[in-house]
């Protein structure tokens, strides 16, 4: 919860000056690329994490990761025609629908599969020895957060073998370095 606690209150600033920031500077793939990297770092970190402050941490990581949907929706309208960008937003918005519809269910299966234990009822916290034998018999408490880092892992190769976008984000007569002297002024 605390890692929770950290993304959410961190995100509006990483998906508004950051994105815009690295989006101007670097462009849209190289900024789904970083977003990706920071995903694979959260989840593997969530998977490996056994203290509150690394939950901690993992959230921070999962703020900087949360700039991957809006760079992946004006990395694609970038690639499509004016008249498909409805049919282009829908699409991702479809896909980003299910995933987190399907999402869910299917990592409740990896947590079932990975026997690891969600109900904090059963633990007693105050008898270490039953905490530490609960934690010890799951398989890999953090084995679904690793197998989305996985998963991230393989989006982070796909995005590699993309194309860069061929158009400029913001103005297209301004050269790259102007472009990220003044990509904040307008947000500041």
């Amino acid at each position: 919860s605390s890692g929770i606690n950290a993304e959410w209150s961190l995100r509006p600033g990483f998906q508004t000056l950051v994105l815009a920031f690295l989006n101007n500077c670097l462009g849209h793939k190289s900024t789904i690329i970083i977003a990706l990297i920071f995903q694979i770092l959260q989840l593997a970190w969530f998977g490996l994490g056994m203290s509150k402050w690394m939950m901690w941490l993992a959230g921070i990581l999962a703020s900087v990761s949360s700039m991957s949907y809006p760079a992946i929706s004006a990395y694609a309208s970038q690639s499509a025609e004016s008249e498909q960008q409805g049919l282009l937003q829908g699409i991702l918005t479809g896909i980003r629908g299910l995933s987190t519809g399907f999402g869910p269910a299917i990592f409740g299966l990896l947590f079932y599969f990975f026997h690891v234990e969600l109900d904090e009822t059963s633990l007693d916290l105050n008898d270490q020895s039953d905490a530490s034998s609960k934690y010890n018999s799951m398989m890999l408490p953090g084995g679904p957060f690793l197998f989305g880092a996985l998963l991230a892992f393989v989006a982070l190769l796909i995005t590699l073998s993309l194309p860069e976008s061929q158009t400029k984000p913001l103005d297209l007569k301004k050269e790259k370095s102007t472009d990220c002297d003044s990509a904040l002024i307008p947000l500041l």
